[in-house]
């Protein structure tokens, strides 16, 4: 049988390996949890608004968006940003094929966008839970720093 007569069943979800880093202490390592006031973040139509390409102010069919954040407001330095923002994004989910746990998650995340975005329209404080992906190294002084302005947003599981 070759593989082009295979039948595959194979589901891709795309969302980064999540760093085992600690909470923030002197050592500044990465907290990956912190609440950021409304002035302090931007997200869905108000990101027109900045520097920034609006391709994923809304969550995508797979789930994916962006909110930015002043980088002051983020308990992580981030030297080599020279925005004033970073940039924190929901990773896509993707199969190959129809699989109910992807549109399951995808839904979870168009869920997680619609209660931040009430709570920015709100101009209340949200509390976000990130991790930095590939975008991360631990400086000479031993404190994790960003190589760039990304952030990963942890995916939500309910």
């Amino acid at each position: 049988m070759t593989s082009r007569n295979r039948t595959w069943n194979r589901t891709v979800i795309l969302i980064g390996v999540l760093a085992s880093i600690p909470a923030a202490d002197a050592a500044g390592t990465l907290d990956v949890t912190f609440s950021v006031s409304p002035s302090a973040i931007v997200m869905g139509p108000d990101i027109a608004g900045t520097d920034w390409p609006t391709r994923l102010a809304t969550p995508s069919d797979e789930g994916q968006f962006e909110v930015l954040v002043a980088k002051g407001s983020v308990p992580v330095r981030s030297p080599a940003c020279e925005s004033r923002y970073l940039v924190i994004r929901m990773p896509a989910s993707v199969a190959i094929g129809d699989n109910p746990a992807v549109a399951a998650a995808v839904m979870r995340k168009k869920a997680l966008f619609g209660r931040m975005m009430e709570l920015y329209n709100r101009r209340e404080t949200l509390t976000l839970h990130v991790f930095p992906g590939p975008y991360a190294k631990r400086a000479p002084d031993g404190r994790i720093e960003l190589t760039g302005c990304n952030l990963f947003f942890q995916e939500p599981t309910q």
